[in-house]
């Protein structure tokens, strides 16, 4: 039966890369969002408003930021979207390499006689798979999300090696150009680790200084004092391609057009006062979570601390004001180790409770992933998402992490059971 998994896994292995590598050609001569990361930065060397163009609507460091891809692109424009996607591909390596180094201690390994955790465990192909839908977007739109769940999860790896100003810088720079990893720098101060935060701080000074060198002091004043009082508030949008707790509720609470017509707002409030009490929905649901995670962190590589981390980087998409499906690629990381705790590891939880838990999972699996295109076609997927199916599939995830946290005490990570590497003996596996 191991032979038989561990073939299994070979062949999806195979397939995902081949699936890939055709997207990696495919989309190197697709324009995808990647075209608005040109535009900013050819605007910061024509010395044009960079804001002049309606697609960006980053801080203005990311305009800084794009002018190397803005050149690259004059260079050739299929060169650079294929490297900047070949880099998307070996950051997916990393990123799955880093979860397993931050969760087990072990490092990711390629060889059937390794020593480290084998990249063909359906430990790592099961949640991998389940990921695969929002590493195609981010392929297909050429984005910059994996990039920055990347710099995410080194954050957090260089957090527990207590690496803070790296921590700082590489938070930072995250934060500095796409702003939503702000969530793991309140966290961090919410946890009072505030050696970390004030290095974030820091940096935060410095890369934005790059702004106004290259702007200059007034004209760097304004595009900043833009972003936020013209660019920002208008991110908050009823389109159904925005699986943001805020899309969800102005498609169900407002009369706003959330594309193609289709309407499924059961009140007509104002834009307005919807967001209102879309914070106050936000505040009310996370008062339970925060008293859990109240705690200043002792370890920071247990179980409680991952299942933190995992926490916040499963709120990054539904609480940025727009999220579209590309962003939720951070799920990888809640879905990683929760495929880990509920299908790979002898715990002491009651089994009505680990059934239910995962009969959730498989529900947010499949608002999550069965919703695509491919499963159901363009149509039906449209209409999934004007119901806000990928949100409610993160909202299960949420919920489940927060059951396993009040129940941390019947989880512990040395009953991990590997299921098919050939090379890992039974004492091995309780080892870990």
């Amino acid at each position: 039966m191991t032979k038989k998994l561990y073939s299994i896994s070979n062949t999806v292995l195979i397939l995902i890369s081949v699936i890939l590598i055709f997207q990696l050609f495919r989309d190197s001569m697709s324009s995808g969002d990647f075209i608005g990361y040109v535009n900013a930065g050819n605007a910061v060397l024509s010395k044009q408003n960079i804001y002049a163009d309606y697609l960006n609507t980053w801080p203005p460091l990311f305009s800084v930021f794009s002018v190397i891809l803005a050149i690259g692109d004059k260079l050739s424009s299929f060169f650079i979207r294929f490297i900047w996607l070949v880099g998307s591909i070996i950051s997916l390596y990393y990123i799955i390499s880093i979860t397993v180094e931050i969760f087990f201690k072990k490092p990711l390994d390629l060889r059937a006689n390794g020593n480290g955790i084998m990249i063909q465990e359906p430990i790592i192909i099961v949640p991998l798979l389940i990921s695969l839908r929002f590493i195609m977007d981010n392929l297909a739109n050429v984005q910059i999300n994996i990039y920055m769940l990347l710099g995410s999860l080194l954050c957090i790896l260089c957090f527990i090696q207590k690496k803070y100003a790296w921590f700082g810088i590489l938070l930072a720079l995250t934060i500095s150009l796409k702003v939503y990893t702000i969530f793991i720098l309140f966290y961090f101060l919410y946890k009072r680790e505030f050696k970390p935060v004030i290095w974030t701080i820091l940096f935060l000074a410095l890369l934005n200084a790059i702004s106004f060198l290259v702007f200059g002091f007034d004209q760097a004043v304004e595009y900043y004092q833009h972003w936020m009082m013209e660019v920002a508030p208008k991110s908050f949008v009823a389109d159904h391609k925005n699986q943001s707790i805020f899309g969800a509720f102005l498609r169900f609470f407002t009369s706003e057009d959330p594309d193609h017509n289709m309407y499924v707002n059961v009140l007509s409030l104002a834009p307005h006062l919807t967001k209102q009490i879309t914070y106050i929905a936000v505040v009310i649901a996370a008062i339970f979570p925060g008293i859990l995670l109240r705690k200043k962190m002792k370890d920071t590589s247990s179980l409680s601390s991952f299942l933190g981390y995992s926490l916040i980087l499963t709120v990054i998409p539904v609480l940025s004001p727009v999220s579209w499906k590309p962003y939720f690629i951070f799920l990888w990381f809640p879905y990683f180790i929760l495929t880990v705790l509920l299908f790979h590891m002898n715990s002491q939880l009651h089994k009505s409770t680990l059934k239910l838990l995962r009969y959730l999972f498989g529900v947010s699996v499949l608002l999550n992933v069965f919703t695509t295109e491919l499963f159901i076609g363009g149509t039906f997927s449209d209409w999934t998402e004007a119901y806000s199916a990928i949100t409610f599939g993160t909202i299960i995830l949420l919920v489940i992490q927060i059951v396993i946290i009040i129940n941390i005490e019947k989880f512990d990570l040395k009953n991990v059971i590997f299921k098919s590497s050939a090379h890992t003996t039974k004492s091995e596996q309780t080892s870990l």
